[in-house]
């Protein structure tokens, strides 16, 4: 939400506009490194004024992180709704992992050049925030259920999760090598680290349920 102008994001305008400067924020990315891009630039190949350029972003980078989202949100299926709470056999599991993330790295390597100028000048705590965040909404619940016993320990188990993915896919994208060489053998490659790293159901209630307690240690 734009804080300087409440109300705004429902006004079509404001909405073309900034849809508007997105999309030139994009094109211009995928061909040239944002340091080399102007808000000149980005104002013309837009059609807008330099006023309503900051109306949305307060410089280039901004523009382009912002850009990274809506672009990773058009690629990357989900929002999921969780599925009922049955057990999912490990291999359709895996199965559904790796169709969950097969078209996103489709996608990247697709436009490889665009992801790796945001992630050569966006490399702050801030942006990594946003992103992690972003592939944990995107994860599939039946990979990261800890059990009706252990909750609160889900969300630090999702972060933790999306955090180590993040990195992965970061990496595989900033490797101008491609090491694994294809969107497919990437795909396949998550889905058997989050096979691997899958939590026992109720393992973290079960481990404090078997910590002795002050009253045990009397005993």
């Amino acid at each position: 939400m734009n804080e300087l102008l409440p109300g705004k994001e429902s006004d079509p305008r404001f909405q073309r506009s900034r849809a508007s400067i997105i999309g030139a924020v994009t094109n211009l990315v995928g061909e040239l490194p944002i340091e080399q891009l102007s808000i000149t630039r980005v104002v013309e190949a837009a059609g807008v004024t330099r006023p309503t350029f900051y109306q949305h972003f307060p410089d280039v980078l901004s523009a382009a992180q912002e850009a990274a989202f809506v672009r990773l949100a058009e690629a990357f299926p989900g929002p999921l709704e969780p599925r009922a709470a049955v057990t999912v056999p490990d291999a359709e599991l895996h199965r559904r992992i790796v169709a969950q993330a097969s078209p996103v790295f489709v996608h990247l390597a697709e436009h490889m050049p665009f992801y790796q100028r945001v992630l050569a000048a966006a490399a702050g705590v801030t942006f990594f925030d946003r992103l992690i965040a972003f592939v944990a909404s995107r994860m599939l619940p039946e990979s990261l259920d800890a059990g009706e016993r252990a909750r609160g320990f889900q969300e630090d188990l999702t972060t933790v999760m999306a955090s180590g993915m993040t990195w992965l896919v970061v990496r595989w994208v900033s490797n101008g090598a491609l090491q694994p060489s294809s969107p497919a053998q990437m795909a396949t490659q998550v889905a058997d680290i989050a096979m691997a790293l899958r939590p026992e159901p109720d393992l973290h209630s079960r481990n404090a349920d078997q910590c002795p307690t002050a009253l045990d240690l009397q005993t």
